[in-house]
């Protein structure tokens, strides 16, 4: 795909907000995850001159499900409301991936990453970030069936860094050399990614011609995403790249922008504002959505430390914990430093808590050049950070230049943690130096025979590449997890997730705190709960299984409303289902074919069977009990076999109908079990004919039929015109929300 590069200095704007913005600055219980929501900052976004936004990928996925959302749904809700938008059509919705590593921190088999991937897709991703924590080609290879997507963005990111005291490790002539590797491996746009703010406008003036003079005979363009954690260094290596020719710019808006997270237009480019009244509304509506003075991570940390940090290369996505965890273990840093037999430095306070600081940066630095200079972001800065704290806390003497009194305690044991020794030993891949022969710094002989005898996983150095390894078990073991939830909770758990989806969460799924907890179940059930909202009124039903069916119904409805407030709420139970588009619309049809209601209809089948084959019955009962079988049938939309081709029939048929007529249908299906069951053999509260889909609409204030209804139609049609109104009243409601 090559795209149209422009010889102006106007850079495509990206919002950040929705997924960066919260991930640098918002504890995990203060993200916000509703697609109405994010149809909202999206719908402002795009009238201040915004072209797409970020909203999924990154940490967003594993916290979305630790709050019982379904990180799909949310995409495919949005996605579908901005394809319904006049104007929003081509509104770039991406996400970041962690390549081989996917959403998670292993690699992954190559099948699961590929079916992760196109899910992704199919439900409305238009770019995709793709970066590696070492900068290892061979952990972004793409698919080939990725490659072939049509009207997705690849784009490979390079993450960047710079060690002072080693400044020809990490050169231009490096980064300039990896993107040539990401362009021949299939990306077509290519990413800067300063996660810890070491970019300046010097490096920006060498690095940006030299990157742009490869990308544009290409046609590829080129995104500068660099958090505005060093607020100077930040704003104006942005600045310098904007008048160098970047085609892509990033911020983030409103309340979440700036310290850890990224700056606003505002604050590094006024001059692309080009309607200052919608950028305005922009900042309010993002203002309205976190509050006025949201609860930012990011801000606890003082200025003086984070600048600190900063300086080391610390991505402000990890200050938090560094700080924590310093702050935890200040008294012991502070007495293994005085006990140690290093000569005292008489420069250092040890009352300070600044001077911690300092000995653990001292550390990184050393903890860094034993993994071979190790690029700083997730989740390579985690790893290095907690090692490098652990080495001050619990090493048998941190400042000895010995490998043994550094990992190990005084008790001999080693203190790694297990995700360091695999860095070391090659397991995560390799630190490629792009030099044209080959070359891979990898930590020293020793250093890798010291990991190798003192881990606690007992592993040993890998002598392939981990990106090689045979294909595992990852999709089917999460097939299996996946289908034995949707055997336990049935149409609860499709109601959150497809078998497909719920395969992939599964496959990625958050660790837990408890060995035995199954996160995806506890998703689901956090999910259910919520969707008691979806009753009507907030506590009716019409048939079991009620607000399994229309909470996704709601979900899909609210981003749709959000972006178009025009929407009347009366028009919602004439809509056909396939409006909310064909893959949504498959997901429904599988929550209604488990639904429980099919229980109580299969048991009173079994019931009515009965009363056929006797002999005894009296016509009328006999006549009425056909009626109510042959309605059972005709509004019954599942398909008769297991049969791919009939599946995708019944499938095709299910889309036609409206929403009203399918709550309907059900209701009367349910008015049947219960009737039955209630009157026994009294023929006369059975069925006074059979009844289709056909009818609905008649026996509903739809319907401008004057016809004269006997007794029985006239209680159906006041029962269901009695639901309608119900329903109606309870669209309204929520519409006023929705549109907030």
């Amino acid at each position: 795909m090559l795209f149209h590069m422009s010889d102006t200095l106007s850079p495509k704007l990206i919002n950040l907000t929705l997924r960066d913005g919260q991930q640098s600055t918002l504890d995990a219980a203060d993200w916000i995850f509703e697609p109405r929501d994010f149809a909202k900052v999206i719908a402002a976004s795009a009238k201040a001159g915004f072209k797409g936004a970020e909203i999924a990928g990154g940490q967003s996925f594993q916290i979305a499900i630790s709050r019982g959302y379904n990180p799909f749904t949310i995409l495919g809700a949005v996605s579908h409301a901005l394809t319904e938008s006049s104007g929003l059509q081509k509104f770039e919705l991406q996400m970041l991936f962690r390549g081989a590593n996917a959403l998670g921190f292993r690699h992954y088999d190559k099948d699961l990453l590929e079916i992760t991937l196109k899910e992704f897709i199919k439900n409305g991703i238009t770019k995709i970030r793709f970066f590696d924590a070492l900068n290892d080609i061979d952990n972004l290879k793409l698919p080939d069936s990725i490659k072939a997507a049509n009207g997705v963005v690849l784009e490979g990111a390079f993450c960047f860094t710079h060690y002072a005291d080693s400044p020809d490790r990490y050169t231009d002539e490096y980064f300039c050399n990896y993107t040539k590797e990401l362009i021949a491996a299939g990306y077509n746009a290519i990413g800067i990614k300063d996660m810890s703010g070491q970019l300046t406008a010097e490096r920006v003036s060498t690095l940006v011609p030299a990157l742009l003079s490869i990308l544009k005979p290409a046609g590829i363009p080129l995104t500068l995403h660099c958090h505005s954690t060093n607020t100077e260094n930040s704003s104006a290596a942005i600045a310098r790249a904007i008048e160098l020719g970047v085609q892509t710019i990033e911020t983030v808006e409103g309340v979440l922008s700036g310290g850890s997270s990224h700056h606003t237009l505002a604050t590094v480019a006024p001059q692309l504002i080009k309607d200052q009244a919608s950028y305005d509304l922009l900042t309010k509506k993002t203002n309205q959505l976190w509050g006025a003075r949201p609860d930012r991570k990011d801000a606890e940390i003082p200025q003086d430390l984070k600048e600190q940090l900063c300086a080391a290369g610390v991505p402000g996505g990890a200050m938090p914990f560094v700080i924590r965890d310093l702050q935890q273990q200040e008294t012991t840093v502070r007495a293994k430093y005085l006990s140690s037999n290093k000569s005292p430095d008489g420069n250092i306070d040890l009352d300070s808590f600044s001077s911690i600081v300092d000995l653990f940066i001292a550390e990184l630095k050393r903890v860094c050049k034993d993994a071979a200079l190790p690029l700083l972001v997730t989740p390579t800065a985690d790893i290095c950070c907690k090692q490098a704290i652990a080495n001050l806390a619990i090493g048998a003497n941190p400042y000895s230049d010995s490998l043994a009194d550094r990992y190990l305690n005084r008790g001999g044991q080693p203190n790694p943690d297990p995700r360091y020794a695999k860095l070391i030993l090659g397991y995560y891949g390799e630190l490629k130096s792009y030099d044209g022969e080959g070359g891979v710094n990898r930590p020293s002989p020793d250093v890798v025979q010291f990991f190798e005898s003192n881990n606690t996983l007992q592993l040993k150095a890998i002598d392939h590449h981990p990106s090689e390894t045979a294909g595992g078990d990852d999709l089917r073991e999460a097939q299996q997890c996946a289908w034995q939830l949707i055997q336990k909770l049935g149409a609860k758990a499709l109601s959150y997730a497809s078998f497909d989806q719920l395969t992939i969460l599964y496959a990625l799924k958050p660790a837990s705190a408890i060995q035995s907890d199954d996160p995806i179940e506890k998703a689901v059930h956090s999910y259910i709960e919520r969707a008691d909202n979806a009753k009507i009124d907030g506590r009716g039903r019409t048939f079991p299984g009620y607000k399994t069916l229309m909470q996704p119904i709601l979900t899909q409805l609210s981003a749709m409303f959000a972006l178009q407030p025009n929407l009347c709420p009366k028009d919602i139970p004439s809509f056909t289902v396939e409006k909310f588009g064909r893959n949504f619309c498959s997901q429904l049809f599988d929550i209604y074919i488990d639904l429980p209601i099919w229980g109580s209809v299969n048991s009173l089948n079994n019931h009515l069977s009965k009363l056929l084959s006797s002999s005894h019955i009296s016509a009328k009962l006999l006549e009425a009990v056909r009626h109510v079988s042959e309605s059972l049938v005709l509004l019954d939309a599942r398909p008769s076999r297991q049969e791919k081709v009939i599946l995708a029939q019944a499938l095709d048929r299910f889309g036609k109908i409206t929403i009203g007529d399918l709550l309907n249908s059900l209701a009367l299906i349910n008015g049947f079990v219960n009737d039955v069951a209630k009157y026994a053999t009294n023929p006369k509260a059975y069925a006074g004919r059979s009844i289709s889909f056909n009818d609905l609409a008649q026996l509903t204030k739809q319907s401008g039929s004057n016809h004269a209804l006997d007794p029985w139609e006239a209680g159906i049609r006041q029962s269901l015109t009695g639901k309608h109104l119900r329903l109606e009243a309870d669209f309204q409601r929520r519409a006023e929300n929705w549109k907030g």
